[in-house]
């Protein structure tokens, strides 16, 4: 008896093993074009590991990151990260869920040396195809805070217009409007991208919460 449990406990490790591995490699694949970073391997397979049981999916760079997901919400967020560099991560996110999705990227696609509009839009249009859902919606970029340091000229007015104008296309393909962004006072941010705590609230609330700004259809 104490021999066919062994057997039985060592069967059970070595396939929870194997799935934990396979898991990982899922995870640097859908990861790689922005990181091998084991950080960045670990919390993709935590948040594919959380999609099936979330009811509202967030997908962006690091304000989503560092902000607060209201409860029952799953917040992607990677900072740093284009819209290029987590189409592919998206993509699958949004196959292992069926929760609301609220697409909220482009502001690191706007800074000098990632700027390249034509495959920022590519990145935007093929992420909103492989999430397409009744609930899906995409977020207006909020603007960096020029004259705020170290961060707030180091990203192009002139991109992210052009990225919100794209947006808005995306957008109106579906017969919906993007979130907007909120009237901003001066202050917004504490490093010229990252917001301050209050506004950081009212993001991810918007975020997880679109149907309370505009609804979708």
């Amino acid at each position: 008896m104490v021999k066919r449990l062994r057997i039985v406990t060592g069967v059970v490790s070595w396939v929870f093993l194997g799935l934990l591995v396979l898991l990982l490699a899922i995870s640097a694949w859908a990861i790689a074009p922005f990181s091998y970073a084991p950080y960045h391997v670990i919390r993709t397979a935590e948040v594919l590991v959380k999609a099936p049981f979330a009811s509202r999916l967030v997908i962006g760079d690091s304000r989503v990151q560092f902000a607060t997901p209201p409860e029952g919400s799953l917040f992607a967020g990677y900072g740093g990260a284009t819209s290029r560099h987590v189409a592919r991560v998206s993509g699958l996110l949004c196959r292992v869920s069926d929760a609301q999705v609220t697409i909220a990227l482009g502001i690191n696609d706007t800074k000098p040396y990632e700027h390249d509009e034509a495959a920022s839009r590519a990145a935007l249009a093929s992420i909103m195809r492989a999430c397409d859902r009744e609930k899906l919606w995409i977020a207006t970029i909020w603007p960096a805070e020029p004259g705020v340091e170290p961060g707030g000229d180091a990203y192009a007015p002139v991109m992210t217009a052009r990225l919100n104008a794209f947006i808005a296309e995306l957008a109106g393909r579906r017969d919906m409007t993007p979130l907007p962004v909120p009237a901003l006072d001066p202050g917004f941010t504490y490093d010229g991208v990252h917001f301050v705590e209050p506004v950081s609230q009212d993001y991810a609330a918007r975020l997880a919460f679109p149907e309370r700004v505009v609804p979708a259809g």
